[in-house]
């Protein structure tokens, strides 16, 4: 199963970046029909047709882990991609343009 890990560094406060870990959450589901589920405050859980795994926050970090299924393993390029650039944008400091 080809994989998927990227991780980015933060500064935003543990509310800030729960809440916008929650509404990429909600992307994934609107554009990849993944489920997301939080275990706990620190962990989110993603599991879809062809994808699993999680987003792991922790004070000054965003790590996320991602196993692709068969199916979804040519287009591993463009969905780690799409995820550095969407992911890049989550961390960013309030503020920031």
């Amino acid at each position: 199963m080809p994989k998927i890990n990227v991780s980015r560094n933060h500064s935003l406060s543990p509310a800030v970046i729960k809440q916008r870990i929650t509404d990429l959450g909600a992307k994934l589901q609107e554009k990849y029909q993944a489920k997301t589920s939080w275990d706990g405050d620190k962990s989110m859980n993603v599991k879809g047709p062809g994808v699993e795994g999680k987003l792991i926050i922790s004070d000054t970090k965003v790590d996320v882990n991602l196993d692709l299924g068969f199916l979804l393993s040519p287009m591993k390029g463009k969905i780690e991609e799409a995820l550095t650039k969407e992911l890049d944008r989550v961390v960013k400091p309030e503020g920031a343009a």
